[in-house]
């Protein structure tokens, strides 16, 4: 038994002492990501793919096209020009483009591009928040208005140590870190910033979490002498082998003989 009662005692120690460099490894960890882009400013609208375009021509009403979508590839495809890079430029940016190469077709081509349906851009929050996937997208979200429409935090979040994956290509993205612990808490809206579409936000675990997770996952999970329950058991078992014997000493003393009476004279 004190043989057994020892190996538990090493093993705890030797967990407690693991988890300990765990969450010190964690907490010393040095900050590999950069500073966030600063967000740039609100603008026209700037046409991308997915989007659906209507074009009018004032003078050649033939020419006129109620739904244009924009391809994969950024580019409409038009009668007598073909297809035309639409993706990156802004409606009126597009009109003018139009009107100077359809001068050569027709006669005083005026041309308006109007925005018909505009491609739904969504924002991915993962990690530690209550409600983890897309939520949509419009010009100015930011961080930590895209994390309440995820739910919130958990108790286990760590929104000091916020990734925030930045798409500045069509397959890149920049990765940078954000304290939204600052935002959250002391209303610091510079520790705050400005989404943009089909940007990811991840939530970390606490150093506590963490361990949490490496306790259960691996000492309770993996290991096979499962101490935590027979530890457990130990401590029932002696605390019922204390209520047991507590009634045997009051039994053992109220059956004690009664003194023997003085003989008569």
């Amino acid at each position: 038994m004190r043989r057994r009662e020892r190996g538990d005692r090493v093993t705890v120690l030797w967990a407690v002492l693991v988890i300990g460099a765990f969450l010190a490894g964690c907490a010393s960890a040095p900050a590999t990501v950069a500073v966030p882009i600063p967000p740039a400013e609100l603008t026209e609208y700037a046409i991308q793919s997915s989007d659906t375009l209507a074009l009018q021509f004032y003078y050649h009403p033939d020419h006129s096209q109620d739904s244009v979508l924009v391809g994969s590839d950024g580019r409409i495809m038009l009668p007598l020009l073909g297809p035309v890079m639409a993706a990156g430029l802004t409606p009126s940016q597009l009109a003018a483009q139009l009107e100077a190469m359809y001068s050569s077709n027709l006669r005083d081509p005026r041309i308006s591009v109007a925005i018909k349906v505009v491609y739904q851009n969504l924002v991915w929050v993962g990690g530690e928040v209550k409600k983890p996937g897309f939520v949509r997208y419009r010009p100015g979200l930011t961080a930590v208005q895209a994390l309440v429409a995820a739910g919130g935090p958990k108790d286990t979040a760590a929104t000091e140590n916020c990734l925030l994956l930045q798409r500045i290509g069509r397959q890149e993205y920049r990765s940078a870190k954000l304290d939204l612990a600052r935002a959250i808490e002391l209303g610091d809206t510079r520790s705050d910033w400005v989404l943009g579409p089909q940007d990811v936000l991840f939530v970390p675990m606490t150093a506590v979490a963490k361990g949490n997770v490496l306790v259960d996952q691996y000492f309770k999970k993996l290991i096979p002498i499962r101490f935590f329950d027979k530890l457990e058991k130990e401590f029932q078992s002696s605390g019922d082998e204390s209520t047991d014997e507590q009634p045997a000493k009051k039994s053992s003393t109220s059956k004690q003989p009664s003194p023997t009476p003085p003989p008569t004279p």
